[in-house]
């Protein structure tokens, strides 16, 4: 979800394609893949462990997750439907396909958080190592989240700037020269804009890495 909102506008050094297309689709669509096949895979592991049984509904807080939790693989099923089958990006009908694509995957990401946090409130052991940990996946989401915003808004400004500079441009110096500075500095600006979104990728990973190891330790005890 981070990926398909934030990297769109991702390029390493002045590339901004990969076996060519787009790098925010190659990576947006290798994540959206494996996002896939982990859900089931994790689903397949539970209804083997379970012997193909399900949650009775007095069974609480576990039947209300089971039930969350089949909400997320039906929107990872969705997903992978609706990529398969999308209408062309000049489409008449793409905008559809659009908002279903991201409603679908903000739902399931969403339900995941408190889907994750139901199963681990069960008292044991390691509960409330369980929780601190996640505690502080959340709150690194959320923080990662607003300092995206904020840079996006930033480009987003930027941009705007940039084609008001050009208009007027255009409308006041038609045949002067060419703004050689101003088009350096966007290209920079927009250089340390990507660095940063670069950045904040690779921390989000060494930080997901960082949370998950303790997390999967404490699973199997």
């Amino acid at each position: 979800v981070l990926f398909a909102r934030y990297g769109r506008t991702l390029r390493f050094g002045s590339n901004d394609e990969l076996l060519g297309e787009k790098i925010w689709f190659q990576v947006h669509r290798l994540i959206a893949c494996l996002t896939t096949v982990l859900t089931l895979l994790g689903f397949f592991f539970i209804l083997v462990f379970a012997t193909g049984g399900w949650v009775e509904s007095d069974e609480q807080p576990e039947f209300t997750h089971s039930v969350l939790g089949g909400i997320i693989i039906c929107c990872a099923l969705l997903q992978a439907w609706m990529a398969l089958f999308r209408c062309h990006p000049d489409g008449s009908f793409r905008f559809i396909f659009n908002w279903l694509h991201r409603l679908t995957g903000l739902l399931a990401f969403f339900l995941s958080v408190p889907t994750i946090f139901l199963i681990i409130s069960e008292p044991g052991d390691n509960r409330a190592g369980m929780i601190v940990i996640l505690s502080l996946w959340s709150v690194w989401v959320v923080l990662i989240v607003i300092i995206l915003e904020i840079i996006r808004f930033c480009i987003q400004r930027s941009l705007s700037e940039e084609v008001d500079r050009k208009v007027s441009t255009e409308l006041y110096d038609i045949n002067g020269p060419p703004m050689m500075n101003s088009d350096i500095k966007d290209i920079n600006n927009a250089s340390v804009w990507n660095k940063c979104i670069l950045a904040l990728f690779l921390l989000h990973f060494i930080v997901s890495i960082a949370l998950a190891i303790p997390l999967i330790s404490l699973v199997w005890q």
